[in-house]
């Protein structure tokens, strides 16, 4: 089974969403498991989850929750009253090849009910990175001349195919109607599939054993079981480039350490600023381990936060956050054999990674969307 590192780039309805103002965007599986619904079905192939407790920590660059869907701050229609852009205006080129603007319309449609007109600009700059990234991987694809056989893809489709019908929830539906629902088909999936495992084996490639298990000596903490529960509160500096921006954030952040320091209630002063959509719920972030799912500066943070304490003020790219840990789960003795595959699978998604970053950084790229 294609354990699905890079369908996540090259499905033409792609949407990436990032959490919690401080997770990290991952790839989507293509597996359907035994418990997949029809909304499971969008969050295997778009990475997008539409159950209840994940919309109510949903950020997205700006993306929430509220109401009718996960597209927050109060969601109405992704195009409110903004005028129809040019379809053929183009918003994006990858070395000489066009994105155009109706390329981020067909999947901007696909969310309408959902999506905040105050979150639209985010939302499309990060969906247009997406299709940036689409188009790199497609381009070295063809440069590399990778492919793998119909009958692999045919027998994924067919693995997904017999998880449907194998699920109560589900076994009514046909793969057709789940691609449907997400304004899909099965040409598109087969496209999404027969590159993602091609992708994916040029990636692990150079992987052997020995290099698993260093990466696993390495990495060991993403394998024990240790993880931290956390909650935080969040002062957005997406969309700041002045640094009296970033300066009255930074000040901002530090002026409600200093509310907590003086007794105040860290979830209601989390309701009370946090640009998270967390903040709703108190800024609870749940259980997550050291590695893979939030991004680097945050989880170093956080599990170097004591139990009960919170931290100082942490940058990340979404920016300055307070952590404050409120559970610690201690590591637990795991052997190699245990843990091998995971942690094969865990390193190719690191080098798929490494891969796209650096395609992206050797490509000229020029983005035109306003």
């Amino acid at each position: 089974m294609i354990k699905g590192i890079t369908v996540f780039v090259v499905f033409s309805s792609l949407l990436v969403l990032s959490v919690c103002g401080c997770r990290k965007n991952e790839p989507a599986s293509p597996e359907l498991g035994g418990q997949t619904t029809e909304q499971d079905f969008a969050k295997i192939h778009k990475n997008v989850n539409f159950k209840q407790e994940d919309k109510e920590k949903m950020h997205g660059l700006g993306l929430t929750s509220e109401d009718s869907g996960y597209g927050g701050h109060g969601m109405g229609s992704v195009h409110g009253k903004k005028e129809k852009a040019d379809p053929h205006k183009v918003i994006a080129t990858v070395n000489a090849e066009k994105i155009l603007r109706k390329d981020l319309d067909k999947i901007l449609d696909r969310f309408k009910n959902h999506v905040n007109p105050a979150a639209l600009t985010s939302m499309e700059q990060q969906i247009t990175d997406q299709l940036v990234t689409q188009c790199v991987l497609r381009q070295f694809v063809v440069e590399k001349k990778l492919s793998v056989s119909s009958e692999l893809v045919d027998k994924e489709i067919a693995k997904m195919r017999e998880n449907i019908k194998n699920n109560p929830a589900t076994k009514d539906k046909t793969l057709e109607q789940f691609l449907e629902f997400q304004g899909s088909n099965i040409e598109e999936l087969k496209t999404a599939i027969n590159m993602s495992a091609a992708i994916e084996s040029y990636v692990s490639g150079n992987i052997d054993d020995k290099k698993v298990e260093e990466y696993f000596i390495k990495n060991i903490s993403n394998f024990n079981g240790e993880t931290v529960t956390a909650s935080h509160i969040l002062v957005d500096t997406k969309g700041k480039t002045t640094q009296d921006e970033i300066d009255r954030a930074r000040a901002k952040i530090e002026s409600i350490r200093k509310e907590l320091d003086e007794g105040a209630d860290f979830a209601e002063l989390a309701k009370k600023y946090s640009d998270c959509p967390t903040g709703k719920t108190g800024g609870e972030l749940g259980t997550f381990p050291r590695h893979g799912v939030m991004v680097e500066d945050f989880a170093k943070a956080a599990f170097a936060t004591e139990v009960g304490k919170i931290s100082d003020p942490v940058k990340t790219e979404f920016g300055y956050h307070l952590i404050k840990v409120t559970a610690k789960t201690s590591p637990k003795d795991v052997s190699f054999v245990e843990v091998k595959d995971k942690v094969r699978e865990e390193m190719i998604a690191f080098e798929m990674s490494n891969l796209v970053k650096d395609l992206k950084e050797k490509a000229k790229i020029e983005i035109t969307l306003q």
